[in-house]
């Protein structure tokens, strides 16, 4: 039903995201502070639509973007070198015909180590009577001959900008660092300390999940050779958990818009159910809306049905996140799961200190959180996802039938839906109802 919410990576409404600061943290809406801008957030909460934000500024502007995703078995280098060769054409408008050459040789020889060549002879001695002479050349790696590096490329880009009147900003756009290798991340790190020591219009705008920044240091530390510092010289925007009322409206503006009825609870139903999450939120109102369209209007009762239904055909994601969990992953999970919906309170408070072992606990916090398992908030440990939350309750022997959840080995229930007809495009009254059955498949 993409045509009434639009696609998640073009909604049919955007949310203006806001730091702590009320400042929106979309690179269109707020100039980048730093040469680097590094988007961070546990997954599925749109890091890579702000990328795509970025992306779209400067095709609005006339600008060079260049966007790749990192890659766990390709070096950055040969995904950057391939997208400059794939645009050529865009650089030679941009540039002029000799500009747009230089750019894509350097482009061509990024990550390239050309080596040094000697020449020479040798005499082989064969047994009597042949005498043989055989010419050599031997290579050596390294030299001033070395390839090009990122660096060096966006050097040359941001000479080629400066002649620009007037000079235009350039974007190197990096998705899915989390991926990414170590010599991948030590040459992000090394680029964002030269394009802050070139002070020219090019930025590097990047994103990755809450262990990004940790990752980052660690290799400007290490293969990078630069102090871990770097992460202090870059401009870096949470992608959080979205608030109720920057969810509604992605529900509610686009049934207005396409005239389909809803009552409010019904939208104050998903939205809880959503917690937050953009994704999990789309895939509620999607799966609410062929309900909605048969029983006239998005009510309370299609929202606890698409809501049950998500949940169960989310089951098997569930376990397979649960599998993929060691020992005390798994423990930690079914401990915060027992303290339900508000979590467990972080070691500040009275919480996590009982839990015993707390240490040994605290890296698979982290990897939790970093999956997006675990959200921390308020200074609270809390599940995310409020069907998770009732699944790994379930699956730990905790009822949650205070959640509306029906233990997994129930039959799926017959959900009856009462809705209002369809008025203008407006909220539905619970008057003029009717009455549809449907059967929600295990």
């Amino acid at each position: 039903m993409s045509q009434v919410f639009g696609t998640p990576r073009n909604p049919a409404h955007t949310v203006v995201r806001k730091d702590r600061y009320g400042r929106p943290i979309s690179v269109d809406l707020r100039t980048a502070e730093a040469h680097t801008v590094l988007f961070t957030g546990p997954p599925g909460l749109g890091k890579s639509v702000e990328l795509d934000r970025a992306e779209a500024l400067t095709k609005r502007q006339g600008w060079i973007g260049i966007r790749v995703d990192a890659s766990p078995t390709e070096p950055l280098e040969n995904r950057i070198a391939r997208s400059i060769t794939d645009n050529f054409r865009t650089y030679r408008r941009h540039f002029g015909v000799l500009a747009a050459w230089r750019l894509k040789k350097t482009a061509r020889d990024l990550g390239q180590r050309p080596r040094s060549r000697q020449n020479g002879a040798e005499i082989r001695v064969m047994p009597v009577p042949f005498v043989q002479g055989v010419g050599k050349t031997q290579w050596e790696a390294g030299g001033d001959n070395a390839g090009k590096t990122l660096n060096d490329l966006a050097t040359q880009l941001s000479e080629l900008a400066a002649k620009r009147k007037p000079p235009e900003p350039v974007m190197l756009i990096v998705d899915n660092i989390d991926v990414a290798s170590e010599a991948d991340l030590a040459t992000l790190t090394q680029l964002s300390v030269h394009l802050e020591q070139l002070r020219q219009p090019v930025f590097l705008i990047t994103a990755g999940g809450e262990l990004a920044a940790s990752r980052l240091m660690a290799a400007s530390g290490g293969v990078g050779r630069i102090a871990t510092g770097v992460t202090s010289r870059m401009d870096i925007r949470e992608v959080g958990p979205l608030t109720d009322s920057e969810l509604r409206p992605a529900l509610t503006q686009p049934l207005e818009t396409a005239k389909i009825a809803y009552q409010p609870e019904a939208i104050d139903q998903l939205v809880r159910a959503a917690n937050g999450d953009p994704t999990r939120l789309r895939r509620l109102a999607e799966t609410a809306l062929p309900l909605a369209v048969q029983a006239g209007g998005v009510s309370v009762d299609v929202a606890k049905a698409a809501t049950a239904q998500v949940n169960d055909q989310s089951r098997v994601l569930y376990e397979a996140a649960w599998d993929n969990c060691s020992k005390t992953e798994q423990e930690l999970l079914a401990k915060v799961a027992a303290h339900g919906a508000h979590g467990l309170a972080l070691p500040d408070g009275a919480g996590l200190a009982s839990l015993g072992r707390w240490q040994e606990l605290d890296a698979d916090r982290r990897k939790l959180v970093a999956a997006g398992m675990l959200r921390e908030s308020g200074g609270r440990l809390a599940i995310g996802d409020p069907g998770l939350q009732a699944w790994v309750g379930t699956r730990v022997g905790h009822s949650a039938a205070h959640l509306g959840i029906a233990p997994l080995t129930a039959p799926a229930p017959a959900v009856t839906v009462e809705s209002a007809r369809p008025t203008t495009g407006h909220q539905a009254t619970n008057r003029d109802v009717r009455k549809v059955t449907f059967h929600l498949k295990n």
